[in-house]
């Protein structure tokens, strides 16, 4: 046995006996002639959290699996399916339960209090997971920009440490299926351990299965562990957008002109601008590394202005704090200076309330699906960008 096997023999057993003590309880609760449907049954209804838990195990080492069997190699990861691994886990205690002479059974209420007090621990912990992943999720755009493949194949490709590091840090603002298995394929690939450890702290973030591979066999670079940092600030951002193939490549369906006081309310529009498929760019958001406030200067401004060509659409998040800021109609006069198709999103005010030349543009409305409205008549927002 090789030691990637025995490395995955001992977690498995390891992860067994996370449920030793969940099983022991559901067995407490059962009739003495159960059967193996109501085991798990009862199982799921009051561990969702182990269970929901199990199911992305599975998953993760299912497919690892199957990766290796499509590659001719050897099965090597036996993760048992989600109903046979209770099964599995349970086997001694069911047969001790089914086989027990001098079986005494819970009382209906020891039974109902003791399910109580379970299904309360269990909700309370998936709903602190839930908020925990929530919470990492939170300024991630869950949407899948048009230039990933362009950035996963050069990751792949590149010997530059450094250009990895932003390559990862640019995929990392978003979540789609393809850029969490390219980060599940960094941890596999790479030999740099400190791109590995960038893998690894994105995929934990949005709650699946991790497992960092260890330092491959053979003789070791000095750039294997080497910890890999990048220089941020606006000025060495504005010099990659001129030299960087990579920063030409990028492209945004809609550049959101606000004010930043208005935090949340732009995480919430941008988050259902993302569910209807559309990729927005947010200074704090898309250039978080390079753009913070306290390094606000004539470099930044210049950055604005590539974003905003970079865009298809320029949209003016137009509300009470708006009007107080002096980016946004900078922003605005540029945007219109380009010719690019610009439109107002009113949130807590309305035309009567705002100067006048605002009313002057198409206005966009949020409703199941994006329209513009122009002159009183509504139009889709896919048709008016076309």
């Amino acid at each position: 046995m090789g030691g990637t096997a025995r490395q995955f023999n001992k977690m498995y057993s390891d992860y067994k006996k996370r449920f030793k003590k969940p099983i022991a309880n559901i067995a407490l609760l059962l009739p003495q002639d159960f059967t193996d449907d109501l085991f798990v049954n009862t199982f799921i209804e009051l561990y969702p959290d182990l269970w929901d838990d199990l199911k992305k195990k599975y998953k993760y080492w299912h497919d690892k699996n199957n990766f290796l069997i499509n590659h001719g190699k050897k099965s090597r990861y036996n993760f048992r399916k989600p109903y046979n691994f209770i099964l599995d886990c349970s086997y001694d205690c069911r047969n001790k339960l089914r086989k027990s002479k001098n079986y005494s059974s819970l009382s209906p209420e020891e039974k109902d209090k003791l399910k109580k007090e379970i299904s309360k621990r269990s909700i309370k912990k998936q709903q602190t997971i839930q908020a925990k992943i929530s919470h990492n999720l939170y300024y991630v755009q869950e949407i899948e920009p048009s230039y990933t493949k362009a950035f996963i194949d050069k990751y792949f490709t590149t010997h530059d440490l450094h250009e990895r590091l932003e390559i990862i840090r640019e995929l990392s603002k978003y979540k789609s299926d393809s850029i969490v298995n390219f980060f599940y394929k960094v941890n596999a690939c790479t030999r740099n351990f400190s791109l590995k450890q960038e893998s690894m702290q994105y995929i934990q973030a949005v709650g699946l299965p991790f497992v960092l591979r260890r330092k491959k066999k053979g003789k070791t670079n000095f750039i294997d562990n080497e910890i890999v940092k990048n220089d941020c600030n606006p000025e060495i951002l504005m010099q990659r957008i001129y030299v960087n193939r990579l920063e030409k490549l990028k492209e945004f369906d809609m550049f959101i002109s606000h004010n930043s006081r208005d935090e949340a309310e732009i995480v919430d529009f941008y988050k259902k601008l993302n569910s209807q498929g559309y990729v927005a760019y947010i200074d704090w958001v898309n250039d978080k590394f390079d753009l913070k406030r306290q390094w606000c200067n004539a470099t930044t401004a210049q950055i604005i202005k590539e974003r905003i060509k970079q865009s298809k659409v320029f949209i003016l998040f137009l509300s009470e704090s708006t009007l107080d800021s002096q980016w946004c109609p900078w922003e605005l006069g540029y945007a219109d200076a380009l010719g690019k198709k610009i439109c107002i999103y009113l949130h807590g005010t309305d035309l009567s309330h705002i100067p006048q030349f605002y009313s002057s543009y198409p206005q966009l409305l949020m409703y199941n699906q994006i329209y513009i409205e122009i002159g009183g008549t509504k139009i889709l927002f896919d048709e008016w960008i076309k």
